[in-house]
């Protein structure tokens, strides 16, 4: 990320601070927003010392952790209400999930380049047969049961299962592969 998306990114962050901070104060969200908007602050305000990239990477840190502390702060307000049915999709919702985050994580390893998409691919080769086997005993034994899946099962496991091995671990390697991008700053 170069230094002026950077600093975009940083205003926005802090404007998103801001406007948690405001929330707390409000008492919409519970007492712990306050820490997600200086999860918010923190890094915006450091943007201007360090490299690009290490200011990007603090970015995109703290928006986890500011976005992950807003959450738990919404509980509170929240309690009462109903969730939202994610069901609608029936036995597609899984799957849906599946290729949404698998987009996702094709389009960060893509950006990241060829050689992030290689090195992504090498390790879910190596990881895959033991994320199976896992699976497939978890499974047979009763641990978790998968109502919203399409019923495809392939080689003893849910087909959504196998796409679930392949989008997780491509799925971190591409955040790691955006937070470890060379700065190209000059």
């Amino acid at each position: 990320m170069d230094r002026g998306r950077t600093r975009r990114f940083a205003w926005g962050l802090f404007g998103l601070g801001v406007v948690v901070l405001w929330l707390t104060v409000s008492e919409l969200v519970g007492p712990v927003g306050g820490l997600a908007a200086l999860a918010c602050f923190a890094p915006a305000l450091r943007v201007r010392t360090g490299s690009a990239q290490r200011a990007a990477a603090e970015l995109v840190v703290a928006a986890t952790v500011g976005l992950g502390l807003f959450v738990v702060a919404m509980f509170r307000p929240l309690a009462g209400l109903a969730l939202p049915d994610i069901g609608v999709l029936g036995p597609y919702t899984y799957l849906a999930t599946e290729v949404a985050f698998g987009t996702l994580a094709l389009a960060l390893l893509a950006r990241a380049g060829r050689d992030a998409l290689r090195r992504a691919g090498a390790t879910i080769v190596v990881i895959y047969p033991l994320a199976y086997v896992w699976d497939w005993y978890t499974l047979e034994v009763g641990v978790f049961a998968i109502p919203l899946r399409t019923g495809v099962e392939f080689v003893g496991i849910p087909l959504e299962e196998h796409l679930f091995m392949v989008v997780v671990p491509a799925l971190i390697l591409g955040v790691h592969e955006t937070l470890n991008e060379r700065d190209t700053d000059p």
